[in-house]
C-alpha cells in the first residue's frame, strides 16, 4: 500500500468533503428524520456505481463496494443532528430553527462519502468488500444501530470488521485518538416522579412539598457514587431535568425528574437501578412523600478489539507519522450505539481531533458553538481508506 499516495489523494478531496459537510450542516435533521441526508448519501453512492439500499431502519443507507471477496469491512457514519439552536455565525450555519449539527455527524457523513470516492478509484487494490453504512439516530436511544443490524445492514455479505470515527474537539486537529479496551460507558436513563401533597405556601405544615423532597433526592443520589461504588471505577449519575410547580405561593404536589446513569462495568450497571430506587424512595418516604422510579436501558459498553486498535495505530503511524496517535487513558463517559456493531464484528471506534483555537473549533459536543476544523477531514478520509485497503488478516 502506498500510504503517501493515499494521504495525497485524501487531501485532493478536501474541497469535495468540505462542500459535502457544509451542505449537510446547513440542513440538520433529527433522529429518524434524516431523509434529505439519506437521499444525498444514496445519490452520491449510486453515482459512484455502488450497490445501494435505502430506507433501512426508516432512513438508513448502505452502499456496497463489492469485489467478490470473502471478507467485508464496514465503515459507519451517523447522520442525525440535535435539537440545539446554532450560535456559530458561520455562513453555512443551520437553516432549520432549533436544529444543529452540534456533534460532528455532518463531518462523519461527508468523510465517509469522500472515502467511497477514493476507494472506488482503488477498487483493483482492495482485498475486501467495503460497506458504507449511514445510520440514523445515534443521538436518541434506543438509537439506529440496533435497528440497522436487525434489518440486515451487516449481512449480504456479512461484515467481518467494523470501524467508526467521531470528531473530537478535545484533541488537536488531525490527531488520532484511540483507547484500548473499554472506550465508552454504559448509559441508562432514569425517570423519578415525586408525589407529595399540595397546599398554600404559607401553611407548609399542612402539605408535603414535592420540590423540597426532589431537592433532597438530587443531593443524596450523589452519595451512591461516593459511597456505594468502588472509587477507582468511573460512574456518573446526573439528573438533567427537574420539572414541578405552578405558582410561587403554591406548594408543589408533583415533581418529575429525568436523568442518566453511566458506568464502565456490567456489575455496576446492574446495581445502579436498585441503588437509585432505594435512595429516591427512602428519601421520599422520610419526608412523607412517594417516589416512582423507572429505568430505561440505553447503549451498552463500547469496547474496542485489541487487533483493530493495533491496526489503527500502525496505519496512523504509516500515514501521518509516529506522533499522530494519542492513546486515551480513560474511557469517555459518553455513550455510543456503535457498541452494537462491535458486538457483531471485530473493530474499533476512533477519535479524530478537530480542535483549533485559531478557528474557534474548541467547543465541546452539543454546544451551540460547536464546530470542526475542516483541515481534519482529509485525515479521516485517509485513515478510513487505509483501513479498507488493509490486508484482511490485519482487520480480523
Amino acid at each position: 500500500m502506498d500510504y503517501a499516495a493515499i494521504v495525497r489523494e485524501a487531501r485532493r478531496l478536501r474541497d469535495e468533503v468540505v462542500r459535502l459537510r457544509r451542505r449537510i450542516h446547513s440542513y440538520p435533521e433529527l433522529a429518524f428524520e434524516e431523509r434529505r441526508t439519506g437521499r444525498l448519501a444514496a445519490g452520491y453512492l449510486k453515482a459512484l456505481g455502488l450497490k445501494v439500499r435505502s430506507g433501512i431502519a426508516k432512513t438508513g443507507v448502505v452502499g456496497l463496494l463489492d469485489i467478490g471477496a470473502k471478507q467485508t469491512i464496514g465503515l459507519r457514519a451517523d447522520m442525525d443532528a440535535l435539537p440545539v439552536t446554532e450560535q456559530t455565525g458561520l455562513p453555512f450555519a443551520s437553516r432549520i430553527p432549533g436544529r444543529m449539527h452540534a456533534c460532528g455527524h455532518d463531518a462523519h457523513v461527508a468523510m465517509l462519502l469522500a472515502t467511497a470516492r477514493l476507494l472506488c478509484r482503488h477498487r483493483n487494490e482492495l482485498r475486501s468488500n467495503v460497506k458504507f453504512i449511514f445510520q440514523p439516530s445515534e443521538e436518541t436511544p434506543p438509537g439506529g444501530a440496533a435497528p440497522m443490524i436487525r434489518a440486515g445492514a451487516l449481512e449480504r455479505p456479512h461484515v467481518d470488521a467494523m470501524f467508526g470515527m467521531h470528531c473530537d474537539s478535545s484533541l488537536p486537529t488531525g490527531k488520532i485518538g484511540i483507547k484500548h479496551g473499554v472506550a465508552m460507558a454504559n448509559a441508562d436513563n432514569v425517570n423519578i416522579t415525586v408525589i407529595g401533597r399540595g397546599g398554600h405556601a404559607a401553611r407548609p405544615h399542612e402539605s408535603v412539598d414535592a420540590i423540597a423532597t426532589a431537592g433532597a433526592i438530587v443531593s443524596i443520589l450523589q452519595t451512591i457514587v461516593s459511597r456505594n461504588i468502588n472509587p477507582v471505577e468511573p460512574t456518573v449519575i446526573t439528573l438533567g431535568t427537574v420539572r414541578g410547580g405552578t405558582k410561587s405561593n403554591i406548594i408543589c404536589d408533583r415533581v418529575e425528574m429525568q436523568g442518566t446513569m453511566r458506568s464502565v462495568t456490567l456489575s455496576t450497571r446492574r446495581k445502579l437501578p436498585a441503588l437509585v430506587a432505594r435512595v429516591a424512595r427512602g428519601v421520599a418516604n422520610s419526608m412523607g412523600a412517594e417516589a416512582d422510579v423507572q429505568v430505561f436501558r440505553g447503549y451498552p459498553l463500547l469496547k474496542n478489539h485489541a487487533a483493530a486498535v493495533r491496526q489503527i495505530v500502525s496505519l496512523s503511524h504509516k500515514l501521518f507519522g509516529n506522533s499522530s496517535v494519542v492513546f486515551l487513558e480513560h474511557p469517555v463517559m459518553g455513550a455510543e450505539d456503535f457498541a452494537y456493531y462491535l458486538r457483531k464484528a471485530q473493530g474499533a471506534f476512533i477519535r479524530l481531533g478537530t480542535a483549533n483555537p485559531r478557528k474557534k473549533s474548541i467547543y465541546p459536543w452539543h454546544h451551540p458553538k460547536f464546530n470542526v476544523d475542516e483541515d481534519a477531514l482529509p485525515v479521516g478520509v485517509a485513515l478510513f481508506a487505509a483501513l479498507a485497503l488493509g490486508h484482511p488478516d490485519e482487520t480480523a
